[in-house]
């Protein structure tokens, strides 16, 4: 009786345990203008949390920062926190419009006056989101504070520096990083700038293509490796000739195009894959899906067998642009070689709605039930694949 007694109690608290929400940073229900005035009251900051449904990395943060004992603490003690939705039509895009937002997730904080003190945007790992809330407050290192000392005339080698570091996640129209981070390299010799110090300023603040900057960087890797490791520095080139990619296929500009390839060939070991890379990104700028399903397909089976996240990204951009069938079918391939090397609810989201879109019902049905599934093992969210499953049985009848 005592062992079955134990079983109904350990049975219990498993079920309790899942039943109840994950904690997480405490968000106030009340209005912004009343989240300001009671700031002023409290003596805390405020902690703005902008982010949309469909954002993929805030779901991540919310799932992995937003619930670290850490966070919790560190955000409960020091801020009222405050989210909004920025697509909701209503109070939260109208906030995200008087404050400029543009990408998500976006963190901005206010002092205990309502005056923004800092911004900061992305994917955070606990220690550096709880850094954020920690630069808020000091003027060394807060976004709005230093911009000030900038705009009043301050060129400072140190201002230029830490002002270059918080502009990384600022996600505005005009950010002047690019201005700032030249500004300061204009104040450093030849020889400081091969120092410790500024080689990682210089990893850590890579620009546009053309900058001084990055084409140092570009052609000359190998100095940059015994700081970062050779699978971050080619991580790093590789990211900076994809995001030029995107940009001359946007920009029609195939004299770009033909500076990035020159530079692949003449800078990097593995030229064939950065080849390949370059011309899917091409494609996907200037949005031109057929070209883009293929040439990532083709990857996919050559010299990109095992990048299941270029892969996944095509995947993602096919499911929201692509139109025609053909380029639809490539894109079920293309996702059929991520599933096989790293299934997961979302690809199989993904997976399930371009089946839908070519009118292969039984199997996004089928897709979409194994999502819900891993979702539901995980303790996740399952709304996506669940309307799929409405929407497909509701045409079955």
């Amino acid at each position: 009786m005592k062992r079955i007694f134990y079983i109904i109690v350990l049975i219990f608290a498993v079920l309790v345990s899942h039943a109840q929400p994950k904690a997480g940073i405490d968000f106030t229900a009340s209005s912004w203008d009343e989240t300001v005035r009671n700031a002023g009251k409290s003596g805390k900051q405020i902690f703005l949390y902008a982010q949309t449904k469909s954002c993929h990395f805030c779901r991540q943060m919310e799932k992995e920062a937003f619930t670290d004992p850490r966070v919790i603490d560190f955000y409960n003690a020091n801020f009222i926190s405050f989210k909004i939705d920025s697509e909701d039509k209503g109070a939260g895009e109208a906030l995200s419009k008087q404050y400029g937002i543009m990408g998500f997730p976006t963190y901005l904080y206010f002092d205990k006056e309502g005056e923004k003190s800092h911004q900061s945007a992305g994917f955070k790992p606990s220690n550096d989101f709880i850094q954020d809330g920690k630069n808020a407050s000091d003027p060394n290192t807060a976004l709005f504070t230093l911009l000030s000392k900038y705009d009043l005339g301050e060129r400072s080698p140190q201002l230029l520096f830490n002002l270059s570091s918080v502009l990384t996640y600022y996600m505005v129209k005009d950010n002047p990083k690019e201005k700032i981070v030249q500004e300061y390299l204009s104040t450093r010799s030849a020889q400081e700038l091969e120092s410790e110090k500024n080689l990682r300023f210089i990893f850590t603040n890579l620009l546009d293509f053309k900058t001084p900057t990055s084409q140092f960087f570009l052609k000359s890797q190998e100095r940059f490796i015994p700081l970062f490791g050779k699978a971050d520095v080619d991580k790093m080139a590789q990211r900076i000739i994809t995001q030029t990619a995107f940009k001359a296929g946007g920009e029609n500009n195939l004299a770009l195009l033909g500076e990035l390839k020159k530079i692949v060939a003449t800078s990097f070991a593995d030229t064939s894959k950065l080849l390949s890379l370059t011309q899917i990104y091409y494609f996907g700028g200037k949005r031109d899906w057929p070209g883009y399903a293929k040439s990532t397909l083709q990857y996919g089976k050559t010299v990109g067998a095992n990048d299941w996240q270029t892969m996944y990204e095509t995947g993602i951009y096919l499911k929201h642009f692509a139109k025609d069938k053909e380029t639809l079918k490539i894109g079920i391939q293309v996702m059929d070689r991520v599933l096989k090397l790293h299934k997961n609810y979302e690809h199989l989201c993904i997976y399930s709605n371009l089946q839908n879109k070519v009118g292969n019902k039984y199997l996004a049905l089928k897709a979409a039930k194994e999502a819900v599934k891993i979702s539901k093992a995980e303790g996740e969210d399952s709304s996506e694949a669940e309307e799929l499953i409405t929407e497909l049985t509701a045409i079955k009848k």
